[in-house]
């Protein structure tokens, strides 16, 4: 059986630092935890990789928050101007309390824009710009922020709030992708010197795109993921299409899908087969799966229409609000 430990740092790309994390789990029986994301482009499944860790962290007796940072969604080359916030933030919401699922109702959601602009944050903010030089602000940001010619200084801001976020929403553990590493790891200097803890990080790999050639899922390429407002034709079409090669799981989008999303949510994946290619399997154990795979003994078609599947239920709550609230979702992509 695992231990907390191992639950909540499985599947990472790396943990910043495991002992720290290994003390917040025994020391800290109800430890809050946080995870941002700026409501800037089309929401697609990828999301659900950093979600399941919520989850996971969720039922080990940790109070969760979710950030919809509106504000750096602006300050990232004005992806989202200020008449856009609220209505992308609302779409940002809901898409994520219908991946969630269940599990929704177990967090709270916070937009940056109701604490951001306080004084004692302010403050706080003023106080870390004067210790950063322009050429280690913009270093953090340059996995997240989209940065052309010069640096605009709200892109230098941009980490410097995200770092202060980790103090203002009282986390213990932060959870983020991998592309946010360099700014938290600012933060881990940066933070005690306004009085708050260095903080503990769990970074989620990112997904591969479905196009493949070795580029990560982009919410600016519609081919390379999946809206989790898609309708199930659609799913089926774009998974059919997927870069997904026999027997390699270097960068595949479809076999990646299967570790870091279908498995940690449903605990096993069904592959349906005819018998003359050995019938259904049923998988509980990703290495098992990935073995089998790599050995040839899973087409990938097999395996895609397994996604195919399992995906589609997945991300049916989502689907289904916007369905019943179509002025939105018309809106909402009449914007990207």
């Amino acid at each position: 059986m695992s231990t907390p430990l191992e639950i909540a740092i499985s599947n990472s790309e790396e943990v910043v630092m495991e002992d720290e994390i290994r003390q917040i789990l025994n020391d800290k029986p109800n430890f809050n935890f946080y995870y941002g994301t700026a409501p800037t482009g089309p929401f697609h499944f990828a999301y659900l990789i950093p979600f399941n860790k919520l989850i996971q962290l969720a039922e080990m007796g940790g109070k969760g928050t979710i950030l919809l940072a509106d504000y750096h969604a602006h300050l990232d080359d004005q992806k989202t101007s200020f008449e856009l916030m609220e209505l992308r933030s609302k779409y940002y919401e809901e898409c994520i309390r219908g991946v969630m699922g269940p599990h929704a109702k177990k967090f709270t959601y916070i937009r940056g824009s109701t604490y951001q602009h306080k004084q004692d944050y302010v403050e706080d903010l003023y106080k870390i710009a004067a210790k950063v030089t322009t050429t280690r602000a913009k270093r953090a940001a340059s996995e997240v922020v989209r940065m052309r010619g010069d640096a605009k200084v709200a892109e230098l801001l941009y980490p410097l709030l995200q770092i202060l976020d980790v103090k203002y929403l009282e986390a213990d553990i932060t959870v983020g992708g991998i592309d946010q590493r360099n700014i938290y790891m600012l933060g881990r200097e940066l933070l005690e010197s306004i009085n708050y803890q260095k903080g503990a990080y769990i970074f989620m790999p990112l997904l591969p795109s479905l196009k493949g050639g070795g580029s990560k899922m982009s919410a600016s390429d519609p081919l390379s993921h999946i809206r989790v407002t898609d309708s199930p034709e659609s799913i089926k079409t774009t998974i059919k299409k997927a870069y997904c090669p026999a027997g390699d799981l270097e960068m595949n989008a479809i076999t990646s899908t299967v570790r870091f999303i279908i498995l940690p949510r449903m605990g096993k994946i069904e592959i349906k087969r005819k018998e003359k290619f050995g019938g259904d399997i049923e998988f509980k154990s990703i290495d098992a799966f990935e073995a089998e795979y790599k050995d040839g003994k899973i087409h990938p078609m097999d395996v895609k229409q397994a996604v195919t599947d399992t995906l589609i239920d997945i991300l049916e709550p989502a689907r289904e609000y916007f369905e019943k609230h179509p002025d939105i979702l018309e809106e909402i992509n009449s914007t990207f």
